[in-house]
């Protein structure tokens, strides 16, 4: 089974220049919790990460070294946690743009993709060799629609209504 069949290449992508909030609607709207940043010329930049937007809402004393265990003496009301998100809306998300742990390629076998699935590994960047440009996103989502209908020809269905091609 080629390792294309096993990621989604109609995947929503981001520009350094967009803002936050914009980003953080976007990923609302395909129900996911990172995306691939793209340069212009389609080459992928890196990742926008929800968890690096929420550690923006941290008190900074919760992110050094092993953090705290907990903030239960902050007093920070919902009100407070979205004023906080309404202050970084406007900040481009070129600013909160990480490596991604992982990257793999459109030849990289299901079998290694399904392994960083197993270990905890998402929203996995899929980038051509050649010219680093993004081609897909794989994912559990992913994963799951092909490894669901293996064995049948036709398409698995994701969320959204993206389609999966599956082969024999």
């Amino acid at each position: 089974m080629p390792a294309q069949l096993i990621y989604n290449s109609a995947c929503p992508a981001l520009d350094p220049a967009d803002s936050v909030g914009d980003a953080t609607r976007r990923m609302l709207a395909d129900r996911v919790t990172d995306l691939p940043v793209v340069d212009g010329e389609g080459r992928l930049v890196g990742m926008f990460k929800l968890d690096r937007l929420f550690a923006s809402l941290l008190p900074k004393a919760a992110l050094l070294g092993y953090g705290m265990p907990d903030l239960a003496f902050v007093s920070d009301s919902l009100g407070e946690l979205r004023a906080k998100m309404r202050e970084v809306d406007d900040e481009k998300v070129g600013d909160f743009v990480v490596r991604p742990d992982h990257v793999v390629h459109p030849d990289t076998s299901p079998l290694e993709i399904v392994l960083l699935l197993y270990k905890g590994a998402n929203n996995i960047p899929v980038v051509a060799r050649d010219s680093g440009r993004l081609v897909g996103m794989a994912g559990d989502r992913e994963g799951r629609a092909v490894l669901h209908h293996a064995g049948r020809r036709g398409h698995g269905e994701l969320a959204g209504g993206e389609q999966v091609a599956v082969e024999r």
